[in-house]
């Protein structure tokens, strides 16, 4: 019988709401043992002698909780070649006081891929996109505008050679959480959010695209392909009254659109690039014709999309993910 492990944030805070555990109870549902730790019970003896100390899932149709009551299941230090999958489903930006621990985590993870594990997603690849930072990867065609700096004049000389709206966000971060919209360089709290954003780290500045007011489509790559490939879909996700942000954690609608050629084209162009990375699994956001953001430590989207899934579209998701790439 297969092992898969999950390596989170913080095991004891499954949500069952989540695409974790909607991926969880899809590889039990496929015969799986399912395990997970997190970034805090990984141990190193040696390059070739790793080990986590992980607790298994509880089978899905006995938890009828919002949150999995892991913390009531014994913890068993386990070999990491016990486990024919590790999904590295943390989420560094939303734990920024523990990045000594996400970094260790990526570290082991790398070492456990050098073993011949399946990791997914590829560490080496995490490593290179673990921050907002990635987007100056992808072809300038395909984003907005974008400058990652830290200095009040690099912000002010980007934002007049913009000579639009922008938003400014930290370099690091998820949900949405810290980003600020103005209108232009005249603002009288941009020094000031540049100030609070900078004490931390890098500044991203990017365009406002104006079709951010209808929201973003959180698109979901697999592989050198997306999702659904035969019918691609996203999750439309729209702004509560009065925002511009459209995370569903911040109130933001949730809904499952069917994605145009125009869309398809240009995040199955991205999706190779990711794939040849070795990111098999992300989460682009899509406004109008740009991609302003690319997911790769633990894209969220399945859990709106599972009404929708076949049992045949399950299976091979799970196949894809837990087969080791033949990248490289």
């Amino acid at each position: 019988m297969n092992a898969i492990l999950f390596l989170v944030n913080d095991r004891n805070l499954l949500k069952t709401t989540g695409t974790n555990w909607t991926l969880m109870r899809a590889c039990q549902a496929l015969g799986m043992e399912v395990y997970i730790t997190d970034v805090t019970h990984l141990e190193a003896r040696s390059a070739v002698s790793l080990h986590a100390e992980a607790i298994k899932v509880p089978l899905a149709e006995k938890t009828s909780h919002k949150t999995v009551p892991i913390a009531d299941h014994d913890s068993v230090l386990m070999d990491l070649n016990h486990f024919s999958t590790i999904f590295v489903r943390t989420t560094p930006g939303r734990d920024i006081a523990r990045s000594w621990a996400h970094r260790l985590a990526l570290e082991v993870m790398r070492l456990a891929s050098e073993l011949g594990i399946n990791v997914v997603n590829d560490p080496a690849g995490l490593q290179k996109a673990s921050s907002k930072l990635y987007t100056v990867y992808l072809p300038p065609q395909y984003v907005p505008r974008t400058k990652v700096c830290h200095t009040h004049a690099s912000v002010f000389e980007f934002a007049k050679e913009l000579a639009c709206p922008f938003v400014v966000k930290p370099l690091l971060g998820s949900q949405g959480r810290d980003v600020y919209f103005f209108d232009g360089v005249d603002t009288r709290n941009l020094r000031q959010v540049i100030d609070n954003l900078g004490g931390t780290g890098y500044l991203v500045v990017q365009e406002f695209l104006p079709e951010a007011t209808e929201g973003d489509i959180r698109v979901l790559t697999l592989n050198d392909g997306l999702f659904g490939a035969g019918k691609p879909r996203g999750i439309k996700r729209t702004p509560a009254t009065g925002e511009i942000r459209s995370n569903v954690s911040l109130g933001g609608r949730a809904s499952v659109v069917e994605l145009n050629p125009e869309q398809t084209a240009l995040c199955t162009k991205i999706a190779r690039q990711l794939s040849n990375d070795g990111i098999r699994f992300a989460g682009l956001d899509l406004i109008g014709d740009k991609v302003v953001e690319v997911n790769v430590f633990s894209p969220s989207g399945l859990q709106e999309l599972e009404p929708l899934i076949s049992t045949t579209e399950w299976v091979s998701l799970i196949e894809q993910l837990t087969v080791q790439s033949s990248r490289g």
